[in-house]
Formats: C-alpha cells, sequence, structure tokens
C-alpha cells in the first residue's frame, strides 16, 4: 500500500481537530470574557535514515499544541452594578470545588445568603476570602474595593500570572498548568469598570470563514484518502487478473 494514503489521512485528522475548535469558538462568541483557543500544527518527518541516505520521505501533519488567545475582548456597558470588567492585565480570582480558579467573566451575582458568585455559582474571592454582601445598593471603585450600603465590605482580589500562556483553559475558567506558573501581582494600571463587562474575543466572521477553510482543506484530504484507496483496490484486482 502507498504510505501516501497517511499522509492525506494525518492531514485530514488535523483538520477536523482544527474545526472542532472553531466550532467551540463559535458556541462561545457571546459568552462574556470567553478566550478562544486556536492549533499550532507541526510537520513530521519519520524514517530519518530513508532521509539520510537521499530518499525522498514522506511527510506527515499534526497538532504539536493548542494555544489560548490572551488578548482581551470588547468592553459592553450593560449598567448593571453587579457586572465588572477589568481594564488591564489581570483575573478574578474564583473559589470552585476543585479549588481556587481565574476568570475574566465579571458577571457576577448574589446567592440566598448574600456570597457574590459568578454565573456558574462559584464564590467571588475578595482579600478576605469569599465576598459576602450585606445589602443590595452596591458600589464597586476601579481599584476593585467593594462597598454595600456605604459600608466597604471587601476589595475584589485581582491575580496576574508570569507566564498566562501557560495556562490551562476549563470552560470559561484558568487554572496554572504547572508549578512554574506563579500568581503575581497585577499591574498597577489595572482597574476594573462596574457596569461593564468584557465580551468574547472571537470575531465571529474571522471564525466562520477559517471554518470553511478548514471543511474545504478536510474534504480535500478526504477525497485524497479515497482516491488512493481506489487506485490500491484497482492494483490488487489488476494483480488478481495477471
Amino acid at each position: 500500500m502507498d504510505r501516501g494514503i497517511y499522509v492525506a489521512l494525518s492531514g485530514a485528522i488535523a483538520q477536523e481537530r482544527r474545526m472542532d475548535l472553531l466550532a467551540d469558538n463559535l458556541a462561545n462568541v457571546n459568552t462574556a470574557g470567553f478566550k478562544g483557543q486556536k492549533p499550532v500544527f507541526e510537520e513530521a518527518v519519520p524514517g530519518l535514515g530513508n532521509l539520510l541516505a537521499g530518499t525522498n520521505p514522506r511527510s506527515f501533519t499534526s497538532i504539536d499544541r493548542v494555544v489560548t488567545d490572551m488578548s482581551p475582548g470588547i468592553m459592553e456597558n450593560t449598567g448593571r452594578s453587579l457586572d465588572v470588567a477589568i481594564e488591564g492585565d489581570g483575573f478574578f480570582a474564583v473559589k470552585t470545588p476543585t479549588g481556587l480558579r481565574y476568570t475574566r467573566d465579571g458577571s457576577f451575582s448574589v446567592a440566598a445568603d448574600g456570597t457574590l458568585t459568578t454565573r456558574e455559582g462559584y464564590k467571588v474571592m475578595g482579600e478576605k476570602g469569599p465576598i459576602t454582601l450585606t445589602g443590595p445598593d452596591v458600589s464597586i471603585s476601579a481599584e476593585g474595593e467593594i462597598e454595600a450600603n456605604g459600608i466597604v465590605v471587601d476589595r475584589l482580589r485581582l491575580v496576574s500570572f508570569n507566564n498566562v500562556m501557560n495556562l490551562v483553559r476549563e470552560g470559561n475558567l484558568f487554572t496554572p498548568a504547572d508549578d512554574t506558573v506563579k500568581v503575581v501581582p497585577v499591574d498597577p494600571n489595572t482597574t476594573v469598570a462596574q457596569g461593564f463587562v468584557e465580551s468574547s474575543n472571537i470575531n465571529a466572521v474571522r471564525a466562520m470563514t477559517e471554518m470553511i477553510d478548514a471543511m474545504r482543506s478536510y474534504e480535500t484530504h478526504a477525497k485524497m484518502v479515497q482516491t488512493m484507496d481506489d487506485m490500491t483496490k484497482k492494483s490488487i484486482e489488476e494483480v488478481g487478473r495477471t
């Protein structure tokens, strides 16, 4: 069998994975604070001995890794007192059942017990721990200081990291990939804006265009696999007649 079929197959598999990522990005185009992902492709040339011998080896493609686009989204004015957007670098710290996680989604709500929570129900962390509001009249300063009915309750815990590209995305939350990723203070110029949320950083038109390109590329590779399979079948039949 011509090993070229595996070259085409590797391309089809890579484009299928690319379409999965694009579909996830498009599904979250309206999710506040969402950060899109994209694949990084690599070329693999197996059989180094053949290369050194002067023969022409097959070249395969695969996805080396998936990276997250950490660029900020557009600030959207909601006028809602519990909506907060970060202007600059940094993340909100939230408490989940599996430990601390970090998000750019500042669409907060108040639970029945007065705890400030994310849209998923996770507790929003302040400098003193989970934030509990003492009244409905909430004011949040540019420094993240929270007042409820004129009383300072706490300050939003904003954190950054020494290498944001090594954060692992879990839905709309982030966590360090390993111990080399350390929490560091946010930039002094970072502020928060009450009544705003950060939109997704996905450009729907661009993502749709990339989706069409990925689908066409997948179809091309699939046709190549089918053509090579037909050629192999025909060769076997001709040998059988001989």
